[in-house]
C-alpha cells in the first residue's frame, strides 16, 4: 500500500466543460508551487466527459491533460476515475490510473504512530445490478471506438452534444438524511477511512468506527481536500480556490 503524505490534495466532481473553466486555474496554481502539494488525487468526474477512445473530447480537454502530466512530472497524481471520465490510460503517461474494476484503491496515512488503512474510490461503486452493468457497458473499449467512428463520420455532433447537454446538469444539491445513505455502503469497505467524490456532499462524520470523507464538487464552490498531520493527528482540511 502507499502512503498517503502531509499535503496530499483530494479534488473531484469539477465537471469541465465550456461553461466551468476554474479546474485549469487550480491546475495552473499547483504547477506553479502557489498550491502546494505531496501528491494529488483526482477522484473522478474531473471532465464533464472525456474518454481516451474520444478523439474530440481528448483535444477539447488538451490544454487540462498537457497541465496534469507537467505536474505528474514533479509530484504523485492519483486519478481515479468516475463515470463522466473513464479509459483514460491512453492519455494519461505520467498518472497513475485506477478504473473502476480497481475501486477502492488501498492506501494508509500513519496516526498517532500507527498505520491505518485507507479506502479511495469515485463513488459509483457498489451499484444495483442494473446500474452496476450498464456503466460498465457503456465502459467498453469496442463501444467506445464504435461510437468514436460514428462520432468522427458525424463531425462529432455526438460528442459536442453530450457536452452541451451537461453544461445544464444541476451539481449543486444536497442529500437529505446523506449519513443514513451512506450507511448500508459501508460494509463493503474495510478500512479506517473511506474517501469518496461522486455525491458532492462535503461532509465528513464516522459511521461504525470509521470515518468517511466525502469531497465537494469543485464545480460548485472550487473547494478541495488538503492532508494536514499535527501531532500525529491527521486532519482532512477544506480549502477553496476562492482563498486564492
Amino acid at each position: 500500500m502507499l502512503a498517503i503524505k502531509d499535503g496530499a490534495v483530494f479534488v473531484a466532481d469539477a465537471h469541465v466543460n465550456e461553461n466551468r473553466t476554474e479546474f485549469l486555474s487550480f491546475l495552473e496554481l499547483i504547477n506553479s508551487g502557489k498550491i502546494a502539494t505531496t501528491q494529488l488525487f483526482l477522484m473522478g468526474d474531473i471532465f464533464d466527459f472525456l474518454t481516451g477512445y474520444g478523439c474530440y473530447t481528448a483535444k477539447f480537454y488538451a490544454k487540462y491533460i498537457d497541465l496534469i502530466e507537467q505536474i505528474a512530472l514533479k509530484i504523485e497524481v492519483f486519478y481515479i476515475e468516475g463515470n463522466h471520465d473513464f479509459r483514460l490510460k491512453k492519455l494519461f503517461k505520467n498518472v497513475k490510473i485506477y478504473e473502476i474494476s480497481k475501486q477502492p484503491v488501498s492506501f494508509f496515512i500513519t496516526e498517532n504512530n500507527e498505520k491505518k488503512s485507507v479506502k479511495i474510490a469515485h463513488g459509483d461503486n457498489f451499484l444495483p445490478f442494473v446500474s452496476k452493468y450498464a456503466l460498465l457497458f457503456l465502459r467498453l473499449k469496442w463501444f467506445l471506438k464504435f461510437m468514436n467512428f460514428l462520432d468522427v463520420l458525424l463531425n462529432f455532433k455526438i460528442s459536442k452534444s453530450i457536452l452541451q447537454a451537461l453544461t445544464k446538469k444541476k451539481l449543486d444539491y444536497k442529500i437529505k438524511n446523506f449519513k443514513g445513505f451512506i450507511s448500508p455502503k459501508m460494509r463493503h469497505y474495510d478500512a479506517n477511512f473511506v474517501i469518496e467524490g461522486h455525491y458532492h456532499q462535503g461532509e465528513i462524520f464516522d459511521i461504525d468506527e470509521k470515518k468517511y470523507l466525502n469531497l465537494p464538487a469543485f464545480a460548485c464552490e472550487q473547494s478541495y481536500f488538503v492532508v494536514e498531520y499535527a501531532h500525529n493527528k491527521i486532519k482532512f482540511a477544506q480549502k477553496s480556490l476562492k482563498g486564492h
